[in-house]
């Protein structure tokens, strides 16, 4: 039985290039590692950013109960110009492997593997290990819920996940993300009439009312937060108003913004609560409105379980942190798992998509060494 090196095997998964959905030919190099060390594999196509579809991966080690499920991604974002060391090269210098995805994430999969490798070796254990590979999580996020898909049809059942994103902050450990909150992106457009803007009274100004509906959403208390998640928070990220010129009133006026929600909310009524609110500013100020939301995911929450004090106390044993459980960060794949009780407990976030990403080797160690302990002791 073959045991992987966490650093070789992240150097190798660095040097495929898989800026957006771009395969590369990894997933088959992963299928390979992990078919020789007894998983089963299954690769799984989803919709990608090109014609190509992106290629995802399912793998199993084990049939029985309980299950606990690795997730994580291959694809990186790009920002390529003006490294130090070529960005693909995964070259380890002075205590450190450079290169894109060493944090985000090819490091944490390689830890996991590592730890996995290391693990089946040396035990003998009741249950199973699962790894989901996503293509896309950061881009167009049909990966894992293409995976997400095919378990529900071959009803397998994940009892916790540890996801792999980088969620340590200074030190290893010292975070532990235990949710998400919820995203939501929307388009408001005002339409009223244009005209001269030498003859009031013979136009209806729609950038009058989009700025109070800009002033009118940004004053409103949505909530306090939970424990453990931010109170959310409502941004206008752009504003546009089709005229070119200075004399002339627009008949239209947008405005973009995103919604970062807790779990006090749900998109559904979220949507009705800014929907009561824009409707109100658009019927007194006498115009017509269209409002389109995207939701790119909900807000989710495990409630600290055995589990995930079972990780603390691991995390402490290993690195002497004390980690902290929140909900901070952007979306991640992890909001696709649904009900299944999860955790993200990652490398340092410290350089992520960031011109000269690298990890410290240190830090890679000890996340492996965590990673094994949660195997260790999830199947005691």
């Amino acid at each position: 039985m073959k045991n992987y090196n966490e650093i070789k095997l992240a150097q190798e998964l660095i040097r495929f290039p898989t800026i957006k959905t771009e395969d590369r030919g990894i997933m088959k190099f992963l299928s390979r590692k992990l078919t020789s060390i007894g998983f089963k594999c299954t690769i799984i196509k989803s919709k990608g950013t090109g014609l190509k579809p992106a290629i995802n991966l399912y793998a199993r080690f084990g049939k029985s109960k309980p299950h606990i499920n690795f997730l994580g991604h291959t694809d990186v974002v790009a920002n390529l110009n003006n490294w130090k060391i070529p960005p693909f090269k995964a070259v380890v210098k002075k205590g450190f492997l450079n290169g894109r995805g060493s944090q985000d994430m090819k490091g944490g999969v390689a830890c996991w593997i590592s730890a996995v490798s290391n693990f089946i070796k040396n035990n003998k254990f009741k249950g199973s290990i699962s790894i989901i590979i996503s293509a896309d999580e950061e881009t167009t996020g049909y990966g894992c819920p293409a995976v997400m898909k095919y378990l529900k049809k071959k009803r397998e059942k994940i009892d916790f996940s540890v996801v792999g994103e980088p969620s340590s902050n200074k030190s290893i450990g010292d975070e532990i993300r235990i949710g998400r909150r919820g995203s939501m992106n929307g388009i408001i457009t005002v339409f009223g009439k244009s005209g001269h803007s030498a003859f009031y009274g013979s136009y209806i100004n729609p950038c009058t009312v989009l700025a109070k509906i800009i002033t009118k959403l940004k004053s409103t208390h949505l909530d306090n937060g939970t424990k453990f998640m931010p109170k959310s928070n409502l941004e206008f990220t752009k504003i546009d108003v089709d005229n070119l010129s200075e004399n002339v009133v627009p008949h239209t006026a947008s405005a973009k913004f995103n919604v970062r929600f807790n779990s006090i909310h749900t998109s559904s009524s979220l949507k009705k609560k800014l929907n009561k609110i824009i409707y109100a500013v658009v019927k007194k100020g006498k115009c017509e409105s269209n409002i389109k939301y995207k939701v790119s995911g909900e807000a989710f929450y495990t409630n600290p379980n055995k589990d995930i004090y079972m990780v603390k106390k691991i995390v402490k044993k290993v690195t002497g942190n004390s980690a902290k459980l929140n909900c901070r960060g952007g979306t991640s794949d992890s909001r696709f798992l649904g009900s299944i009780p999860r955790l993200e407990l990652g490398l340092r976030n410290s350089t992520i998509h960031m011109v000269d990403e690298r990890s410290s080797i240190s830090d890679m160690k000890k996340l492996t060494k965590i990673y094994y302990n949660i195997l260790e002791n999830y199947f005691k």
